[in-house]
C-alpha cells in the first residue's frame, strides 16, 4: 500500500505543478518622472498589460480618472512589446497617457482595473481580469514671481515671436495693420499655452483672429504650436501704443521662472490721405519745399472756391455728396459708398471739430444710419465673411436721415474740402471714428 501511495504522489506532483504556473493577466502602473514634479508639467502615466501567452483581442483600456485638479490629453498611445517577468516572458501591451497637474499637493490616481481575453494554457481564449494599486504624485507649487498660474507656460523649450506685417511708420489713419504671435514649446500642449493679450487702445479699433492651435508627436516629444493674429485700425492721426504683454516660462529641468516679453509698438499715426490735416501735419526736415508747395496749391484752390462761389453758382456739397452715396449705392460700390457717407458726413457736420458718422447718426436721430455703417466698415477692413452689406438698408437709413435733417427747423451744414477721392473711383482709406459703437 505505501509504494501504491508513493506512485500516486509522484504521477500527480507534475500536474500539480502545472496549474501553478503564472497568472493569466499582470498589470503594472507607472509615471514618468515619478516626482515631485511642477504644476503644468507633463507627466507621462503608463498601464502595461501582461500575459504569458497571447492576448486573443486588443483589451479596452480605462480612462484616467485622477483624483485632483489635473489635464489629460484624450489621446493615448499603446505599443506592443515583450516583458521580462522573473524568468518568464510575457506578451505585453503599454498604453500611455499625457497629464499636467493642475494643483500642488498628491495627485492621486486610482488603481486601473483591466478586463481581456487572453490565451489559456491549452491556447483557447479565456477571460481575466486585473487590477493595479494606486499612485501618488508629488506636486510642488509654482516657483515665486508667477501671480498669474493661467499665463505660466512648463515647457523645457520654449520659442516666442512677434511681428507686424508691415512698417507702422507708414500707417495713416483708417488703414489697418496686422501683428501675429507664434509660441512653440516641447513636452507641453497647446491648449496651455496663454493667449495674447492684444489690449484696447483708445481710438484704435481692434480685430483678432480665432487663434490656430496645433499639437503632434515627433519621437516621443510633444510639440505644441499657437498662433495668434490681431488687425489694428487707427481711427484718428496721433500718437499710438499697440500693448505689448509678458508671458512666464517655467524650466522643470532647473526649476527657474524666466519672463518672455512681447514689446509694445509705438508709432504716429498719420492723416488719412486727401484730408486738410494730411497737409496741415508737420513735415520732416527735407520736405519743407514740398510742405510749402503743397499749401500754396491749396491756399490757390482754396480762393478758385472762393471766388466761384461768390460771382458764379455756388456748389451744393451736400447734395452732391447725397447723390454720389445714392449712385454708389445703388451700383453695389462699397468702397465707394464708405467714401461718400465721409464725404456727406463732412457736408453736413459743422466745422470747427472732429466730424464723424456716429456724430452724424446721432444729430440725425438715426440708430439705423449708425448699424449700416458699422456693417460697411466690417465687411471693408475687418476680413469678417459675416459682415453682408445691405446697399438697400444703408440707403434707405440714409435717406430717412436727410429726411430728418432737412425737416422744419433744421439746416445742413455745407463745408467745403478738398475732394476726398481725387484719383477715381477709388475711396481713401478708412478714418472712421466711432466711438461711439467700438465700446
Amino acid at each position: 500500500m505505501r509504494g501504491i501511495a508513493l506512485l500516486l504522489v509522484l504521477l500527480l506532483a507534475p500536474a500539480a505543478a502545472a496549474q501553478e504556473g503564472p497568472p493569466p493577466l499582470l498589470l503594472r502602473f507607472s509615471v514618468a518622472p515619478k516626482g515631485p514634479v511642477w504644476i503644468g508639467q507633463r507627466v507621462t502615466v503608463t498601464l502595461t498589460a501582461m500575459t504569458p501567452v497571447r492576448f486573443a483581442e486588443p483589451p479596452r483600456f480605462p480612462d484616467l480618472a485622477p483624483q485632483g485638479l489635473a489635464v489629460v490629453l484624450p489621446e493615448a498611445s499603446t505599443v506592443p512589446g515583450i516583458e521580462r517577468v522573473g524568468r518568464e516572458s510575457f506578451a505585453a501591451l503599454q498604453h500611455s497617457y499625457d497629464l499636467f497637474p493642475a494643483e500642488a499637493g498628491n495627485l492621486v490616481l486610482p488603481g486601473p482595473e483591466l478586463q481581456a481575453s487572453v490565451g489559456g494554457p491549452d491556447g483557447r481564449p479565456v477571460e481575466a481580469a486585473a487590477t493595479a494599486p494606486e499612485l501618488r504624485l508629488p506636486v510642488r507649487p509654482a516657483p515665486p514671481g508667477v501671480p498669474d498660474l493661467s499665463r505660466l507656460i512648463v515647457a523645457p523649450v520654449l520659442r516666442v515671436t512677434a511681428s507686424p506685417d508691415r512698417a507702422p511708420e507708414s500707417l495713416r489713419a483708417g488703414e489697418a495693420i496686422t501683428r501675429t504671435v507664434r509660441m512653440e514649446a516641447e513636452d507641453t500642449t497647446a491648449m496651455l499655452l496663454p493667449p495674447a493679450l492684444w489690449g484696447r487702445p483708445e481710438g484704435v479699433a481692434v480685430y483678432p483672429d480665432p487663434p490656430s492651435l496645433e499639437d503632434r508627436t515627433d519621437r516621443g516629444v510633444l510639440r505644441a504650436l499657437r498662433v495668434e493674429r490681431a488687425t489694428y485700425v487707427p481711427q484718428r492721426p496721433g500718437p499710438v501704443e499697440l500693448p505689448g504683454f509678458s508671458i512666464a516660462w517655467l524650466d522643470p529641468r532647473i526649476g527657474q521662472v524666466k519672463q518672455l516679453r512681447v514689446d509694445p509698438i509705438r508709432f504716429d499715426v498719420l492723416p488719412a490721405a486727401g484730408t486738410l490735416a494730411e497737409a496741415a501735419a508737420p513735415q520732416r526736415p527735407w520736405s519743407w519745399i514740398a510742405a510749402g508747395t503743397v499749401l500754396v496749391l491749396l491756399a490757390g484752390g482754396a480762393f478758385l472756391a472762393w471766388h466761384y462761389r461768390v460771382h458764379r453758382r455756388a456748389p451744393h456739397p451736400e447734395r452732391d455728396a447725397f447723390a454720389t452715396l445714392t449712385a454708389t449705392c445703388r451700383a453695389g460700390d462699397a468702397p465707394g459708398a464708405m467714401a461718400a457717407l465721409f464725404r456727406w458726413c463732412d457736408a453736413v457736420l459743422p466745422g470747427g471739430g472732429e466730424r464723424d458718422i456716429a456724430q452724424l447718426a446721432e444729430l440725425a436721430r438715426s440708430p439705423d444710419l449708425a448699424a449700416e455703417a458699422r456693417t460697411l466698415e466690417r465687411h471693408l477692413y475687418s476680413g469678417d465673411t459675416q459682415a453682408v452689406w445691405d446697399r438697400a438698408a444703408l440707403l434707405k437709413a440714409a435717406q430717412e436721415a436727410r429726411r430728418h435733417l432737412r425737416g422744419p427747423g433744421r439746416d445742413c451744414h455745407p463745408a467745403v474740402l478738398p475732394e476726398l477721392n481725387p484719383g477715381g473711383n477709388r475711396p481713401p482709406p478708412p478714418r472712421l471714428v466711432l466711438r461711439h459703437w467700438a465700446r
